[in-house]
């Protein structure tokens, strides 16, 4: 089951949290590198993200459309203080653990972080980002709130039409799992992979009403002054936030592994099939 690591990764204390995450990968048979930043006055137990990768190259040979991206799935293992931090972000790790084997049994290459420190000013990816390589992955899908709800969401930030993320953004791809493209999310690691100038889709699941809200908010933009009160009560109103930061379903139980099944077949189907030829209906 999709949701079988999920319990050994609900646990509050940061410690033993990343504790699970290293029984999991090793259970799981992945094996995996630690990127490390010392201890610090703002964050004492310093800073460990996990990584690995399927190995393998590139196909430089075009299928379809063109030739495939170096992507990087990614997804914060750290949890709200005094959260299990199910939703939050167990259930999207979990769906990577999945990925990757998925994606290690039919041999196409892919690269996974899971990060630590999102909840304390991303931290984890801002460390990723200032130990990148040239020959790293030239874009990202970063995973948060994948297990409660019904409705898939995507936002690249304006790089919808883009090589890396028209072939989960175009509508083929969206009608076949019922997702929707959203022009704005609730910040994740996503803001920092951006201005690392790694381009990032953000990938969540939410309940079907919550859409509405989304929408709201990306129109109400940033503002000279920041966030308006009435952004921030919009997102307080959104179903999906009584799942994280110590909400009333901030609990594994709330968590659906057909949700997470959803999240995990929608990034077989794009990443192992054929690169869709572009489309002029998606321009539109």
């Amino acid at each position: 089951m999709i949701s079988r690591n999920l319990r050994t990764l609900c646990v509050s204390d940061p410690d033993k949290r990343r504790e699970a995450v290293e029984e999991i990968l090793r259970k799981e048979q992945i094996p995996f590198t630690i990127q490390e930043d010392a201890p610090s006055e703002k964050f004492p137990r310093g800073i460990r993200n996990y990584l690995f990768h399927t190995g393998g190259k590139i196909n430089a040979a075009p299928d379809c459309a063109g030739t495939r991206t170096k992507y990087l799935f990614t997804a914060h293992y750290d949890a709200y203080p005094g959260s299990t931090g199910a939703n939050d972000n167990a259930a999207a790790a979990c769906i990577l653990i999945d990925l990757y084997q998925e994606l290690l049994e039919r041999h196409i290459p892919a690269w996974f972080a899971f990060f630590d420190g999102e909840e304390n000013g991303h931290l984890g990816s801002k460390l990723y980002c200032d130990c990148m390589e040239p020959e790293d992955p030239k874009a990202a899908v970063n995973l948060d709130l994948c297990g409660f709800g019904d409705t898939i969401v995507l936002n690249a930030a304006g790089a919808e039409l883009s090589k890396a993320f028209y072939p989960f953004c175009c509508r083929e791809s969206l009608r076949s799992s019922g997702a929707q493209k959203v022009k704005f999310l609730p910040e994740s690691d996503d803001v920092i992979l951006r201005k690392g100038h790694l381009p990032t889709l953000s990938v969540s699941v939410v309940p079907r009403w919550d859409l509405q809200y989304l929408k709201s908010l990306s129109a109400m933009g940033e503002g000279l002054l920041g966030r308006s009160p009435e952004f921030k009560m919009i997102i307080s109103s959104m179903e999906v936030c009584s799942t994280m930061h110590g909400g009333y379903r901030d609990n594994e139980e709330a968590v659906n592994p057909d949700n997470m099944r959803k999240v995990l077949d929608f990034l077989i189907r794009v990443v192992t099939g054929p690169v869709p030829a572009r489309n002029l209906r998606d321009f539109l």
